[in-house]
């Protein structure tokens, strides 16, 4: 039986400005009318399904004073003012909030919503164009594309305001803030209900979300990860999350009736000495993630995940989350539809379930509220879909509560010793070790440091209101956005909230504030650089460092780029792409994020594919191409072209889903990049591949592929190009060409033809269903296309990876153009060397035999990939 436990952690920062009694960013109001009634309302409707909710006291406390009229947000008293009184100040707030939604379901499900977004788009993300009663219309319409199913489907003023679609009243718009509002006051009340029936667990976070083990021993960060820089601090903050625990638990007992059982860490992070203090404040489980368990027993066999651990000296057990499955369920799966997204997680839990002799807890434990906006629908009909399939499937599968775990009286596995560490690679660098966050810390510091010193002669009541602003100074957030870990617009906003919070213990002191507290951390524009970005400021080389470098040993060049350690990376560990403000770059709408464009296909509001130059170019154009040679080594320096081809606007859409004309505008204008780059004779050779899914080693989810030309023939190159014409001189045929017949002959590896391409699984295939599609006449590159070759390359690609979805549904894969390199290209070239692309799927990694032999460990036969693929 495989005991599924899911934990949905329901958390925002805290926005308020408690002095001021202002909230300065809405995202908790956003999330209350979208998520935090409807996740735990899905879940009451389904019989045998149960659930934990993470209630953050922070996020608690915020919810009640929407509830009870005291949150005083600014967005949303700017948004209640009749519009032909609004100030410029007004107006910016609207502007920087008012489209900042997930367009594709946020914005385009309501044509009139979409028809402003468009305008503000043309207008610079400006509203100057707009006219009051299109104002109107976009604030409305923004708050209705925030409501959840729930409200859209049993609130009759939101349903009649979506009937309606446009030309609102202000009147109409201030009944739909007031009708939110209310709202806002079920919440808490709905879950305390459900979790008295037992349909549902509450637990809960330390009060501001702090990551504890870093509070308690700053060392820790160390423990986790020994590289880490730990800034310069000369005081500890155990008392601080001390408090934060004992507030938390004393908060969630007022608020419900009753003590949480277990927590969930803020960001899973754990130590030694935060399971101690979770132990004194009787917390009997706690959650955390798979890569904690692999570290702390040092074994990384992945069935070992699903067994029962209990740390007994403190009595707490552990919860591990299954890494892939939550953050499939985070990130992946609002990519697909939502019975393919759902049978893959029932197959996953399946093969779980026939490996493991014994019963299984599996734990998906992840973010409950800002995933579901990536979702069609707001996640409602993947929602629908899982849990229907759990009941059909409730002879394998059953979820639980993890308070009722220990009644299955699985065998115990004792944890003698916990790892220090997060969700997040194991180790807390998200929060510590970079220059921007180790700043924040020592500004923390300083602030303690000086409250000690006048806090004697402060009154009680000002003490209190100080222990809260440093409280809420320590929150995770904060740390989340400085340095170029995670992009959003609006870096600067949490960067003015942390210092503003410990601005205000001065001013409750009374004292000036200090000077290094008023000075950003984060600089105008500096979001720019931020690796989770596409901003670009200069099209030269972004690293001087590059370099190529000869290894005399194999006799090949190895490239050298630093600045590509700063690439993104938003596939399944990282969270980014699910919080408010943070946008792809590849995005239309979003042309403004990418360096300065070279090429589009379409005009500039509906492009089709385009390219830029990489931003993490290991290469530069602009530079000298310059080599140098001395009795040890041989070394270029960086020069070279390094682009971008986005492939699609649609965020979304991956090749596998493709259309005949998206596949020509592609190859089309690849070819005219590589025809392009050929006018510059310094460059030797190009190469036009694509990276999909991070197992290829892609950066970013949206469907790409890269170019990058260098000033010389890569030795593999070289020697491939040799043999092949000695080949032709000796038999006068291409080698590629008699190998394409021995392929058609033998049948066995055989997939499909066309006019001007045949397509195998080559019979030394390197990896399980690689496949080959080779031209069948005497081309050599893709400059050489007509358009004719160009729509019957389409066509091939478009069934082959419509046969690979059939087949295998999507995964990673590389996939490589094979053109002839500039130097030396002539006519002759057509004789010996033929255009071809190869696809090597990336089911499997690559291990230490490979590595030492060269040789490749393939463990489908090709003739069985062809059999499958070709009776698709």
């Amino acid at each position: 039986m495989i005991y599924l436990n899911f934990v949905w952690h329901m958390h925002q920062p805290y926005y308020g400005d408690d002095i001021a009694k202002k909230t300065k960013m809405p995202w908790v109001f956003l999330h209350a009318i979208k998520d935090y009634y409807d996740m735990p309302y899905i879940v009451s409707r389904y019989d045998g399904i149960k659930a934990t909710f993470n209630l953050v006291p922070s996020l608690l406390v915020q919810i009640k004073k929407y509830s009870n009229g005291t949150a005083n947000d600014e967005l949303l008293e700017v948004v209640k003012e009749d519009v032909e009184l609004l100030t410029s100040k007004d107006i910016e707030k609207l502007e920087e909030y008012l489209f900042l939604s997930n367009e594709a379901n946020l914005i385009q499900p309501l044509w009139r919503y979409n028809e402003l977004y468009v305008k503000y788009l043309k207008a610079h993300k400006s509203l100057k164009e707009f006219s009051c009663e299109e104002i109107v219309d976009a604030e409305v319409l923004f708050l209705l594309s925030w409501c959840g199913n729930y409200l859209k489907t049993n609130n009759n003023l939101i349903k009649s305001l979506l009937y309606q679609g446009a030309n609102f009243s202000h009147k109409q718009k201030n009944d739909l803030i007031n009708e939110l509002i209310l709202f806002c006051g079920k919440i808490i009340e709905f879950y305390k209900e459900l979790a008295l029936e037992g349909k549902i667990e509450l637990s809960t976070t330390p009060f501001y979300h702090p990551i504890a083990p870093l509070l308690l021993d700053i060392n820790s960060a160390k423990e986790a990860n020994p590289y880490t820089t730990l800034p310069n601090i000369d005081c500890d903050f155990i008392d601080c999350i001390t408090s934060q625990v004992e507030d938390a638990i004393s908060y969630f007992y007022d608020a419900f009736g009753f003590y949480p059982k277990g927590f969930w860490p803020a960001e899973g992070s754990v130590s030694l000495k935060a399971l101690e203090l979770f132990s004194q404040n009787k917390i009997s489980w706690i959650g955390t993630d798979e890569e904690i368990l692999y570290k702390s027993i040092d074994n990384t066999d992945k069935s070992i995940l699903y067994e029962n651990y209990k740390d007994i000296q403190n009595n707490i057990t552990l919860f591990f989350r299954d890494k892939v499955l939550s953050d499939l369920i985070g990130f992946e799966y609002s990519k697909q539809n939502p019975k393919d997204a759902v049978k893959d997680f029932i197959l996953r839990l399946k093969k779980i379930s026939l490996e493991k002799a014994s019963n299984s807890i599996v734990s998906v434990i992840l973010d409950g509220e800002n995933a579901w906006e990536f979702y069609t629908n707001n996640g409602l009909e993947f929602f629908e879909t899982l849990y229907g399939e759990l009941q059909n499937n409730a002879n394998f599968i059953q979820t639980i509560l993890p308070s009722e775990f220990e009644s299955l009286n699985f065998p115990v596995n004792d944890i003698k010793h916990i790892a220090s560490g997060s969700w997040i690679d194991g180790n807390f660098d998200i929060w510590i070790g970079k220059k921007q966050k180790n700043k924040a810390w020592e500004l923390l510091c300083q602030t303690k440091k000086d409250y000690i010193q006048h806090s004697v002669d402060l009154l009680t009541f000002k003490q209190s209101a100080i222990k809260n602003e440093f409280m809420i100074a320590l929150g995770s957030d904060w740390f989340w956005w400085y340095d170029d870990d995670h992009f959003t617009l609006q870096k600067r906003s949490f960067d003015n909230l942390f210092r503003l919070h410990l601005a205000n213990i001065y001013t409750l002191m009374g004292k000036d504030i200090p000077q290094n507290i008023i000075q950003p951390i984060v600089f105008e524009n500096e979001f720019s650089s931020s690796n989770n970005s596409a901003m670009h400021k200069t099209t030269s080389q972004n690293d001087e460092n590059s370099q190529f470098r000869y290894c005399k040993l194999t006799k090949k060049w190895v490239l050298f780029s630093p600045n590509r350690a700063k690439r993104p990376n938003n596939f399944l560990n990282k969270s980014d792409n699910n919080i408010e403000g943070n946008i792809c770059p590849f995005d239309v709408g979003n042309e403004y994020l990418t360096p300065t464009e070279i090429e589009r296909i379409g005009d500039s509001s509906s492009w089709k594919t385009r390219v830029v130059p990489n931003l993490y170019n290991v290469l530069s154009i602009d530079t000298e191409s310059i080599g140098r040679k001395d009795d040890y080594f041989d070394v270029f320096n960086g020069f070279g072209a390094h682009e971008v081809i986005i492939e699609t606007p649609n965020h979304k859409k991956t090749m596998f889903d493709y259309d005949l004309n998206e596949f020509v505008d592609y190859l089309t204008i690849c070819q005219n990049r590589i025809k392009s780059l050929q006018n510059d004779t310094r460059l030797k050779y190009v190469s036009l591949f694509k990276n999909s899914g991070s197992l290829a080693g892609a950066s970013q989810s949206h469907d790409h592929s890269q170019l990058i030309a260098i000033p010389f023939v890569p030795s593999d190159i070289e020697e491939e190009i040799n043999y092949k014409k000695e080949y032709y001189h000796q038999f006068k045929r291409g080698l590629l060409d008699d190998l394409v017949y021995e392929e058609k002959k033998y049948e066995k590896n055989f997939i499909f033809e066309n006019e001007s391409f045949v397509c195998y699984a080559p019979y030394a295939s390197k990896f399980p269903y690689e496949v080959k599609i080779v031209a069948k006449e005497k081309i050599a590159t893709i400059m050489e296309f007509d358009d004719t070759t160009m729509v019957h390359l389409g066509q091939s690609l478009k069934l082959i990876f419509t046969k690979y979805k059939e087949s295998l549904g999507e995964f990673s894969f590389n996939m490589i153009f094979k053109n002839h390199p500039y130097e030396n290209y002539s006519k002759d070239s057509q004789e010996y060397f033929r255009f071809c692309i190869n696809i090597y799927p990336r089911l499997n990694g690559i291990a230490g035999f490979e590595l030492d032999s060269g040789i490749f460990l393939n463990s489908v036969l090709p003739s069985d990939v062809a059999n499958k693929l070709r009776n698709l």
